[in-house]
């Protein structure tokens, strides 16, 4: 009788191992509803509009450089091939306002580069400075913030457009305890915070305000589940073997004086 409750009180933590050893946690998957071969709308990315405390880069051109020069006084020379250039930036100031060289106080906010390249060159061209200007502007601080389970990162942005998919493409954490049916997009707009919910496991995705992401979205990717301590990951990797082992042993004693 004594053997036999020793034998059960020596079998349950190895079947607690072996439970937790074996269980495997749900498949992740993307998109689930998407059909092959059914289309459904492809929105292109929206223009980026600045806000408040963007930086702009801005360079100013002409066929005659000399010209264009007084525009580009902010900045830092370039040296090129054939002539040399002086690339400005401005930050967007609590009223989203810059200050442009020679034309003053210029008011972006809410405006894409390319509205603003518009109005400063016909701006440059209607108080007669340069006949055909080429304006250039740039966005210097398109960055985005992820937090939770894909790690802490400020991750800054090539291009003019990011959306989420490119944005997980990017990661290195552990999409299999992500919780990716509820990842949450914080965006600033207008002096005002608003938070987004996405579910990556659907298409509906693509037809999320927050798929394409802005400047200085914060996106968390929330856990999903229950996830093994530092020192439960530990058990199972030394532990776990040793209680087996044990358990074996007994097993085979028992057997062998039956």
């Amino acid at each position: 009788m004594y053997m036999k409750k020793l034998t059960k009180l020596m079998l349950l933590p190895a079947i607690g191992v072996l439970l937790a050893a074996c269980s495997t946690p749900k498949k992740i998957s993307y998109l689930r509803d998407l059909e092959y071969n059914v289309p459904f709308d492809a929105r292109p990315a929206p223009e980026l509009r600045l806000k408040v405390d963007d930086r702009i880069s801005i360079q100013v051109f002409s066929e005659q450089m000399e010209l264009a020069a007084p525009f580009n006084a902010a900045g830092v020379q370039i040296e090129g091939e054939a002539s040399s250039l002086l690339s400005s930036t401005y930050g967007v100031d609590a009223r989203g306002n810059i200050d442009f060289p020679i034309l003053g106080e210029l008011h972006v906010e809410g405006k894409t580069l390319n509205e603003v390249q518009k109005e400063i060159s016909a701006e440059i061209t209607r108080r007669g400075f340069i006949k055909e200007p080429v304006v250039k502007a740039e966005l210097e601080n398109f960055s985005v913030i992820v937090i939770g389970q894909m790690g802490q990162k400020i991750i800054p942005v090539e291009g003019s457009s990011l959306n989420l998919i490119q944005l997980m493409a990017q990661m290195e954490g552990d999409l299999q305890s992500a919780k990716i049916p509820d990842v949450m997009v914080i965006r600033t707009e207008n002096g005002m915070r608003q938070a987004y919910q996405v579910s990556l496991q659907t298409k509906k995705l693509y037809n999320s305000p927050v798929f394409y992401l802005q400047q200085n979205d914060v996106i968390y990717v929330k856990p999903r589940g229950v996830r093994l301590s530092t020192g439960g990951d530990l058990f199972l990797k030394y532990f776990s073997p040793l209680v087996s082992a044990i358990s074996s042993a007994i097993l085979i004693v028992l057997y062998l004086r039956k």
